[in-house]
């Protein structure tokens, strides 16, 4: 019993350092903050470190920061933005970015903020999560 003790006192020590790593980290790159929790994610007990988050469960996320992988969809034209769906196996959410979207089909990771639009129709809140791009990062080399 006690080797199970200090075997999960170890790591959760380790796993805590990492994780303070990997946001010192993600502050300095995000691209190598991102890689590195990536990483991590695979080991087991921390894969709730796996930065990337469902589509279909952003709207429901605590965090005020995710990261989103995704095809890209359709495109709506805007003046100075570019708005652009992207899409997984759990759902799709549109994207508004600052840079021009990226061709459709194009597999995309990103840093977000999610937000709430509310549309009140005859009462009824209709309105839509949307993701607003804080970073397109690099795609991932073979």
């Amino acid at each position: 019993m006690n080797y199970l003790k200090r075997q999960f006192t170890y790591y959760g020590v380790v796993g805590l350092a990492l994780v303070a790593v990997t946001s010192c980290g993600a502050s300095v790159d995000a691209t190598v903050g991102y890689a590195l929790r990536d990483r991590l994610s695979t080991w087991p007990g921390l894969a709730w470190m796996d930065p990337v988050t469902p589509i279909g469960e952003a709207g429901q996320s605590r965090r005020d920061r995710l990261y989103l992988a995704g095809t890209v969809g359709r495109h709506l034209p805007l003046v100075g933005q570019g708005l652009y769906e992207l899409a997984d196996d759990s759902g799709s959410i549109w994207v508004l970015s600052a840079a021009a979207p990226p061709p459709q089909g194009e597999p995309v990771t990103l840093r977000a903020t999610i937000r709430y639009e509310q549309i009140l129709l005859r009462g009824q809140d209709i309105g839509e999560y949307y993701a607003e791009e804080l970073e397109r990062l690099p795609p991932e080399s073979p």
